[in-house]
């Protein structure tokens, strides 16, 4: 008898983002005045909006929104002209137009560290 010869084919596996932790969200009335402030991550790969409640989410993107960790407004566009931030929306920051790939319930975002004043010279 022969020996059976046993193929398998390894799956191949494409890479992409990480999984947002938590369940996806929409923030309300974002278009009538509902976002109280915003603050990018360090990457440009998201952006943590508080609303009007104080309610903390983050939205991350598709690809990096380069405008956005030196925006100083964003704007907003919904699907359809509704008024809430969704899955799929689109944020504006600068000429960048940066669209949402999830929207989870966040604490606010990280501390910033602050560079140590230098000495002064004597």
């Amino acid at each position: 008898m022969f020996p059976a010869l046993l193929l398998t084919a390894g799956s191949a596996t494409a890479q992409r983002a990480p999984e947002p932790q938590g369940k996806q969200v929409s923030i309300p009335f974002v278009t009538h005045g509902g976002v109280r402030t915003f603050e990018a991550s360090r990457d440009g790969d998201g952006v943590y909006i508080q609303n009007s409640r104080r309610d903390w989410y983050y939205a991350s993107f598709f690809g990096r929104c380069l405008d956005l960790p030196n925006a100083t407004r964003i704007g907003f566009t919904t699907f359809g002209g509704g008024s809430s931030l969704e899955r799929g929306d689109t944020i504006l920051a600068g000429r960048e137009r940066c669209r949402i790939a999830s929207i989870v319930a966040s604490g606010p975002p990280p501390k910033k560290i602050k560079k140590a004043k230098k000495p002064p010279r004597s």
